[in-house]
């Protein structure tokens, strides 16, 4: 029914220029014996498709899987999340999960243990101002999105190739998140995505730029047997790959990043980057191949400056970059 303001212009709503995901993650570190494992699910009902990932660091050499699925336009109750290759199974909501990859050359098969409670992003601080997307695009990532520290355990059986025949039993530091929402990865500017393990804590620091809002946002959380603190700043200074344009490249060089908590408790953490246990890439590009959001998760060890402590985990970081051709200049990894 037409009313008498329909006259008047409209607020354009979110669905206009955004696409819908549901997307979980699953990095986990074995910094004992120099592996890695990532399993990424990105569910896109607009699409008709899922995209299921699997990817491993082993001693030095990488298996990597993608693949696309059709999956229903109505996601509600679907559950376990897979195709032919990648599952996932919530064994115990919020407690245990468990993943696993079918592939010619091995096979994995992880469970996930919640080690401290998730958090909430919707429950951190925001910074003031107004997003082009609404009050969601307050958080630093402008969808819904929770994560939490886990311990992985599992095993990886070799197949075929240079890995039949052997078996790697992992266990380590491991972490989720769960996003989902109106969303278009090439909206994004860059990012940080900080997870440390520690004995005694989790530290996750993120920082976000997209074209939302105009300036940077800041959140995360610090986890302890006494729960969860918001995270309300995280110094990116340091960080030294940002020049306009240009490639992330590298990432030879060691960063600290400074992380405040809401409570002002600061949490110095340095991302060992130059003996990493691994790097896998979860690379986003337009089908025209003009636009490419790098993204790539390093596994690394992680010093705490405050305790001395040495820890593990992954530092994920990403940058947007536009051109023609640029998706197959800079290709799945720097050359």
């Amino acid at each position: 029914m037409i009313e008498p303001q329909d006259d008047f212009t409209h607020p354009v709503p979110v669905q206009a220029f955004m696409t819908w995901k549901e997307n979980w993650v699953f990095p986990a570190v074995d910094r004992d014996q120099g592996l890695a494992a990532l399993f990424h699910f990105s569910l896109r009902p607009q699409q008709g498709e899922g995209i299921f990932t699997a990817k491993f660091h082993l001693q030095g050499s990488q298996v990597r899987h993608v693949s696309r699925s059709p999956i229903p336009a109505q996601l509600e109750g679907l559950h376990p999340i897979e195709d032919d290759h990648v599952r996932l199974e919530i064994v115990e909501p919020g407690q245990v999960f468990r993943l696993t990859y079918h592939g010619d050359e091995i096979d994995a098969d992880f469970t996930y243990r919640a080690r401290f409670p998730a958090f909430d992003f919707a429950d951190g601080p925001k910074p003031q101002g107004v997003s082009a997307v609404g009050p969601i695009g307050l958080s630093v990532f402008p969808f819904n999105h929770y994560e939490q520290s886990l311990l992985a355990t599992g095993s990886i059986t070799g197949r075929a190739g240079e890995f039949e025949g052997r078996r790697f039993e992992f266990s380590g530091y491991g972490n989720r998140d769960h996003s989902w929402g109106w969303r278009d990865d090439f909206q994004f500017r860059h990012h940080h995505w900080i997870c440390a393990s520690f004995d005694d804590r989790y530290v996750q620091g993120s920082v976000m730029l997209e074209s939302s809002f105009p300036d940077e946002k800041h959140g995360g959380f610090v986890s302890t047997a006494d729960g969860n603190v918001p995270v309300a700043h995280v110094d990116t200074s340091q960080a030294y790959w940002m020049a306009p344009g240009e490639p992330i490249g590298e990432l030879r060089d060691d960063i600290t990043y400074r992380i405040r908590t809401v409570e002002g408790d600061i949490h110095t953490v340095t991302a060992r980057l130059e003996e990493d246990h691994g790097r896998l890439y979860l690379n986003a590009r337009s089908p025209d191949r003009s636009r490419l959001y790098m993204d790539v998760q390093t596994f690394c060890d992680f010093r705490l400056a405050e305790t001395g402590q040495v820890g593990a985990g992954v530092l994920e970081v990403g940058k947007y970059l536009e051109g023609p051709g640029i998706a197959d200049r800079h290709g799945r990894r720097p050359r």
